[in-house]
């Protein structure tokens, strides 16, 4: 199974001769390298979210087509403070740099005074030699990535986000960490909408069977028509119920007493998509499933009915993982006639 990867950028007109970038690899770490500041800019300011870490070099090239410039790190941080206050979060950074060039250690004293000093016990340190200092930068940036938040919970739901990495559209598996940082760091995500989020859950379980439909454990007759998934009948079929598509066709996973979901994964589908709609056939919530949803949570306050069935439906997430492995390895076993 693909390992879930940090992403840095990296910012240096030179080529990596001393092996950074295949260092960090080593500890699940991708590197994105870009010759000049103006373009890793427009990349780092575009998908922030993507990015775990920041490296600069000390004499770079602030345009591209231009000669490097001594004021390349001056430049780049005044510029770095501007899009962290944007996205209203701070990424590590650290200078990776020979130590060569006039006032080099001037020039880091005066960066590295303010906010950055005061990360340094969380980031580790922010010069690193590139001729001493290679693996020492790639434990701290492994250790200070391991620290931030939606890294956190991506580290403590690994095998989920492993399988969701593989499986699912990356949209799908950041609606589940949406789900989780609000479940764990509440104090942060005061305008966390249930009511959305539970209809996210069954859209995880569409891709969920979407992707059994892919595998060809799932008939296109029993999963939908014009790419709308029936979710109430894709839950019987793998739970090994028979299935009436209409016309007076049924359908059932293999013979009585076969099923795909075990009994508990039946059950815990079951449960996701019993409440505020007992068909259960769409992703979308109608009218009067959506006022059942909104009344509970007005009444009740809380998100506990939301969270349970996250964790719920992350249990189904490496229920399907484990079942998807062990299919490559002998798909003669899942045949469904």
């Amino acid at each position: 199974m693909k390992k879930r990867k940090y992403r840095i950028l990296w910012i240096d007109e030179e080529p990596d001769t001393l092996g950074f970038t295949e260092r960090c690899n080593k500890l699940d770490i991708d590197v994105i390298k870009y010759n000049s500041w103006d373009r890793a800019k427009e990349v780092l300011d575009s998908r922030f979210d993507s990015f775990s870490a920041i490296v600069l070099d000390a004499y770079c090239v602030l345009t591209a087509g231009e000669p490097a410039n001594a004021d390349f790190l001056y430049q780049a941080v005044r510029e770095l403070s501007i899009i962290y206050a944007q996205h209203e979060e701070s990424l590590p950074w650290y200078v990776l740099s020979s130590g060569t060039m006039p006032d080099f250690h001037k020039t880091i004293d005066r960066i590295g005074m303010g906010d950055r000093e005061e990360m340094t016990t969380e980031w580790g340190e922010l010069f690193y030699n590139k001729n001493n200092d290679l693996d020492s930068l790639c434990q701290a940036i492994r250790h200070a990535v391991t620290l931030k938040k939606d890294n956190k919970i991506k580290a403590l739901y690994r095998e989920v986000f492993d399988i969701m990495d593989k499986n699912f559209p990356s949209d799908v598996e950041q609606t589940m960490l949406d789900i989780l940082m609000a479940l764990h760091f509440p104090e942060e995500n005061r305008k966390f909408d249930a009511v959305l989020y539970y209809t996210q859950l069954r859209r995880i379980l569409e891709h969920l069977f979407r992707a059994l439909n892919k595998m060809g454990i799932l008939p296109d007759e029993v999963m939908g028509q014009n790419d709308k998934v029936n979710l109430a009948n894709s839950s019987l079929y793998l739970s090994g119920r028979e299935v009436n598509i209409g016309q007076g066709k049924m359908y059932r996973y293999g013979k009585a007493g076969q099923y795909v979901f075990p009994p508990v994964t039946a059950q815990l589908v079951k449960n996701i998509l019993y409440v505020a709609n007992k068909n259960a056939h769409t992703v979308e919530l109608d009218n009067k499933g959506r006022k059942i949803i909104t009344s509970y949570y007005n009444a009740q306050h809380s998100n506990n009915l939301l969270f349970g069935y996250a964790l719920h439906l992350c249990d189904v997430i490496v229920w399907f993982g484990r079942f998807a492995d062990n299919f490559e390895k002998r798909p003669e076993a899942y045949q469904s006639k």
